[in-house]
């Protein structure tokens, strides 16, 4: 059992990234060397985590070898081409991109939810955190799976960070033209983003789901025990630039009231519960979860007419809790117990 080693990131500069050195910056992880990297054209940088000045290297001159974890925060392209290598290196490697998302022979982790269960007895090698949208579920979920989860439909409403920093700089120019008065078309949207909602993110599927809709329920049976369980997703794109929220109708086979269910969240890690009658007694994306590490759940409620029957709403930040945070959580526990 190890209480630090040598890691390193590769993609420094993604949005990710960014979230990536900001967690580092603010708070103490288990490295006892930390290496930043960026394909040439992006390296020469600096940037200062814990009071360090950190040189950002070319990935061209990495030695993996050197490092016992390395966390990928790049393009597919990138990580398909250098995580192998990395592999092949002896490393831990923790891909946060698309590139192994839908590759079920590769163990997707969610650091409060399966990781302890999956990594018992894995060799060293390639590890998925999952998709934001996915953790942030899952988090929520998992607490409640004492009362035994029957059936659970979930509508996303993600904001444009979770489609990558093109998304939102056309978001911010169609925002730009609109309020001047200016025509604007889809451009890399299938429609107009700003001001509107997109119900389908990503591609047509046969059963006519998207392929976000697709990619939650797929994640959300790798993490959690709930592959008899129907799961319903609605995946939906608001002009909200940093952020997601979920609503989540939930069949249990116990009835379980708002108190009881509220107290059964709280149990979760890194959950707040903001469920007041009050004005502005609930989580939105931009008030309570960007920028912050807690995931926010509010609107509590039972049915009346079936107390088995409950919803919530659930905030938090796609980037910085449902990849950055969870990514650091692996890493930390990859250095405690499986080196």
């Amino acid at each position: 059992m190890a209480t630090s080693a040598a890691w390193a990131i590769v993609g420094v500069n993604s949005m990710v990234g960014e979230n990536l050195v900001a967690l580092l910056d603010e708070h103490s992880f288990g490295y006892s060397e930390l290496a930043l990297f960026e394909t040439a054209e992006d390296a020469g940088g600096r940037l200062l985590i814990a009071g360090e000045s950190r040189r950002v290297e070319p990935l061209e001159k990495a030695d993996f070898s050197r490092y016992a974890v390395v966390i990928f925060a790049t393009e597919a392209a990138v990580s398909a081409e250098w995580a192998p290598r990395a592999v092949a290196a002896g490393c831990w490697v923790i891909d946060t991109s698309e590139q192994w998302q839908d590759d079920t022979q590769v163990p997707m982790l969610v650091a409060d939810v399966n990781a302890a269960s999956v990594l018992a007895g894995l060799p060293r090698g390639l590890l998925v955190s999952p998709d934001s949208q996915v953790v942030q579920a899952a988090l929520v979920l998992q607490p409640l799976l004492g009362k035994g989860l029957r059936a659970a439909t979930i509508s996303t409403y993600q904001s444009l960070s979770t489609q990558g920093r093109s998304a939102l700089e056309a978001m911010a120019l169609q925002t730009g033209k609109l309020l001047n008065g200016q025509p604007v078309e889809g451009g890399s949207f299938e429609k107009q983003a700003a001001f509107n909602l997109l119900p389908r993110i990503g591609a047509a599927q046969d059963d006519g789901s998207s392929a976000a809709e697709a990619r939650l329920v797929s994640g959300l049976r790798r993490v959690l025990p709930l592959t008899e369980v129907p799961l319903s997703v609605t995946a939906v794109l608001v002009p909200v630039f940093y952020g997601s929220g979920h609503s989540l109708q939930l069949e249990l086979e116990q009835p379980v009231d708002r108190k009881a269910l509220a107290s059964l969240l709280r149990k979760g890690p890194a959950i707040k519960i903001l469920d007041k009658p009050a004005a502005g007694g609930f989580p939105t994306p931009v008030t309570e979860a960007a920028g912050d590490e807690h995931l926010w759940v509010g609107r509590i409620r039972q049915d009346s007419i079936d107390p088995k029957r409950v919803s919530l709403w659930s905030v938090a930040d796609n980037l910085r809790v449902g990849v950055a945070r969870n990514t650091l959580q692996v890493a930390e526990l990859l250095i405690k117990d499986y080196l």
